[in-house]
């Protein structure tokens, strides 16, 4: 199934293209637009990198992915006029929680006094399901994009979405067609709190991912690529 209305797609945190390279293999998208988010230092650089992507007269699909999703949503909210669909992947709409705030910023304490490590087993263990941790088109990626965007993308990129705003209510208001899709053993995204924003954005349809962790793009891209082809097809 060929989609004709520009697709946007916004990675997560130090992400890169290849996050969405296996999942675009199975889509037809005549006109595919990535947000290079890898290059923004704060929020106000991501939302304007989005924008930039967008001409002034036009509607796009827009999908994010974890801190992808968070700009979608948040741009979204700002330019609902040009916004045909938001697909939200891996994305909790309630922001951090208050563990979660606290890991942050312990993670920039360390990344600052440059004892955190990128290739810290346990770090990779949170983000990956464990049938998919020895998966080279998983791992092997997700290390590579770490690697090659380095330290001080993640330090950007934590700073610059620590905290994050509550979007269901105003999701919610906007009225859009709204995708929600959730790993059932995302660690990150926890899928009861996804189901739960769902159930608070009227115009809401939930997409549950099986045998995948906060990675879905790179850990199930085939049955990803289908469930955002058919939302945005609709």
């Amino acid at each position: 199934m060929s989609i004709g209305r520009p697709v946007l797609f916004l990675p997560g945190t130090l992400c890169d293209e290849r996050i969405f390279m296996p999942m675009w293999k199975h889509m037809n998208i005549n006109q595919r637009r990535f947000v290079p988010l890898q290059w923004a230092s704060s929020l106000e650089d991501m939302l304007a990198l989005t924008s930039d992507r967008v001409l002034s007269d036009e509607k796009v699909h827009v999908v994010g992915y974890s801190m992808g999703g968070f700009i979608a949503a948040k741009w979204a909210s700002l330019h609902a006029e040009h916004v045909a669909s938001l697909t939200l992947i891996g994305y909790d709409g309630y922001g951090l929680s208050a563990d979660e705030i606290a890991r942050r910023k312990q993670m920039v304490s360390l990344l600052k006094n440059g004892t955190f490590r990128l290739d810290n087993p346990q770090y990779l263990a949170r983000f990956v399901h464990p049938t998919q941790q020895q998966n080279e088109d998983v791992v092997g990626v997700v290390q590579g994009m770490g690697e090659d965007l380095g330290k001080n993308t993640l330090l950007a990129h934590t700073q610059a979405t620590t905290p994050r705003e509550n979007m269901v209510n105003k999701l919610a208001q906007l009225a859009l067609p709204t995708g929600i899709i959730a790993a059932k053993d995302d660690r990150i995204a926890m899928y009861n709190q996804l189901m739960k924003m769902a159930d608070n954005i009227p115009t809401a349809i939930r997409y549950t991912v099986n045998d995948s962790g906060h990675m879905l793009p790179l850990e199930q891209p085939a049955q990803l690529a289908e469930l955002v082809t058919s939302f945005i097809s609709a």
